[in-house]
């Protein structure tokens, strides 16, 4: 399990399909297809969050030693809290889950977000969601608070974190991570991408 290699890729304009059919496979009820294309293309991060959001958007696609599709993960940085490495879409296809991926890929993500200079690695989620990956996420050890900031109604959003050096990650608090302007995101991606449905 332990041995098993992957391949990460970055997210581009070659790769941005792939990227959004593997993102779609694993989180259904969601569209990530504009977060994605952020970052493939730099230029769309302030169309896509607005100005003084975002400061870092980076994906990336993984895959196996024969190249073939296992999953997806994701960091990206507030303006607001510019030390911090949020990871984002982080997934490992339905097929390709019970295999040892998960834990390579995530631990490949806080990895990188280290080698990118950032102090503290951090992700929020939705535990009904996502409970199985809630367990990994506290196989890795991350210390985990309820997100307070804003009313997310009927989801209980949680965020991890843990730290990229040897001190202790400090919590969140009351911060705001703007959840409900993600929601919009989304929903603007749905929109675009219907409408790109029906000219075909």
């Amino acid at each position: 399990m332990n041995d098993r290699k992957i391949i990460c890729e970055k997210v581009i304009e070659d790769n941005l399909e792939l990227a959004i059919k593997i993102q779609k496979a694993i989180f259904p009820k969601e569209n990530g297809a504009l977060n994605l294309k952020a970052s493939a293309n730099d230029n769309f991060v302030e169309e896509v969050y607005g100005k003084n959001y975002r400061k870092s958007v980076d994906f990336w696609v993984c895959r196996d030693e024969q190249k073939n599709p296992v999953g997806i993960t994701g960091i990206y940085s507030y303006v607001e809290y510019p030390d911090e490495a949020w990871c984002g879409w982080f997934g490992i296809l339905p097929e390709k889950q019970k295999m040892g991926y998960g834990k390579k890929l995530f631990s490949w993500t806080m990895e990188k977000a280290k080698e990118m200079g950032f102090n503290n690695f951090r992700l929020y989620t939705d535990l009904e969601d996502n409970n199985i990956a809630a367990g990994l996420y506290r196989k890795f050890e991350m210390i985990e608070e309820p997100y307070v900031a804003e009313d997310m109604g009927e989801e209980k959003i949680v965020i991890f974190s843990k730290s990229l050096s040897f001190e202790k990650p400090d919590v969140f608090g009351d911060k705001m991570l703007f959840l409900k302007k993600q929601e919009e995101i989304q929903k603007r991606a749905t929109e675009i991408m219907d409408n790109l449905h029906k000219e075909k």
